[in-house]
């Protein structure tokens, strides 16, 4: 008996290592392919967010078990405020950031004055196959920055956010 819980336990680890991983690779991914565009719209958002959802395979089989956020963040002259310029979200109760909220969870040394940040934030409610009957639902969750590359700021038009260069 011991032996085969210690095996099934390694197994039951192992997978949601993997999992956790797959969380982390899922939010570069987004902050990237956002990073990438110089003005976004609704569909692209939305194909982005598609797209991502492929990463999880083969371990995010319902929706509600999988949220999304990306938000623009400027930076503002002084290099001591950040200000959410546009988000969307996608998820069951997971929403957008209000647009011009002061965010106070961005490390100071990304503040960097006069730019902007792509935030994307990512939770995924993991369940393992035998081990949710003993310790439930794990939350993973992961973050990450990136700028814009194309240009300072990433326009978005169904957002009234067309101030952009």
């Amino acid at each position: 008996p011991v032996i085969l819980t210690v095996f099934f336990g390694s197994a039951e680890v192992s997978s949601m290592v993997a999992a956790d991983r797959k969380v982390t690779i899922l939010s570069r991914t987004v902050s990237d392919l956002v990073a990438q565009s110089t003005t976004i719209s609704n569909t692209d958002i939305s194909n982005i967010f598609t797209a991502s959802k492929a990463i999880l395979a083969p371990y995010a089989n319902a929706p509600a078990d999988l949220r999304m956020r990306v938000s623009a963040i400027n930076i503002n002259a002084t290099g001591t405020t950040a200000t959410v310029a546009w988000s969307n979200a996608s998820g069951t109760d997971y929403s957008a950031h209000a647009k011009d909220a002061v965010i106070t969870t961005i490390p100071a040394a990304r503040k960097i004055a006069n730019s902007q940040l792509i935030w994307s934030e990512v939770e995924y409610d993991y369940k393992s196959p035998t081990g949710q009957y003993i310790v439930g639902e794990l939350k993973l969750t992961d973050q990450f920055f990136a700028r814009p590359r194309q240009s300072v700021t990433i326009c978005r038009p169904e957002q009234n956010v067309t101030t952009c260069s």
